[in-house]
C-alpha cells in the first residue's frame, strides 16, 4: 500500500512542479487538479488500510 501512496504523492508533486512553470491561470487549474488527486489517493489509502484491518480482524476471529 505504501507504494501506491508514494506513486500518488510523486505524481502529485510532478503536477505541482509543472504548474509552477505554467502561466498563472493554468498553474492554478493544475494545482487544483493535483490537490484533488492527492486527496483522492489519500482517501483510497485510508480506506484500504481500514479494509485491511477489518479483514485481519475477521481472520483472527475465525482462527479462534
Amino acid at each position: 500500500m505504501n507504494l501506491v501512496a508514494e506513486l500518488a504523492t510523486e505524481e502529485s508533486r510532478s503536477k505541482i512542479e509543472l504548474a509552477e512553470q505554467l502561466r498563472p491561470s493554468r498553474r492554478l487549474l493544475t494545482l487544483r487538479r493535483a490537490s484533488r488527486r492527492e486527496r483522492k489517493a489519500e482517501r483510497r489509502l485510508i480506506e484500504a488500510w481500514r479494509r485491511a484491518g477489518q479483514l485481519r480482524d475477521s481472520l483472527e476471529a475465525a482462527d479462534y
